[in-house]
């Protein structure tokens, strides 16, 4: 199976299935890169408001 028939097939999976998918890709992305779990602890314990992103700049960002 190529990467493009993995994507049709995705595509047609239910809302669930794509997100039990998604979850298990970040699992694998976070097990082959061990600093980037490194990396989310760090800026989740970042106690400095100013390091840290308003949903309005979250959502403008991430905006198709």
């Amino acid at each position: 199976m190529n990467l493009e028939e993995i994507k049709t097939e995705v595509a047609g999976m239910s809302k669930e299935q794509q997100d039990h998918l998604a979850a298990y890709l970040v699992h694998l992305r976070h097990r082959r890169d061990s600093g980037l779990r490194q990396e989310i602890t760090a800026r989740i314990e970042d106690k400095d408001p100013g390091n840290w992103v308003s949903l309005d700049q979250l959502r403008e960002e991430w905006k198709d």
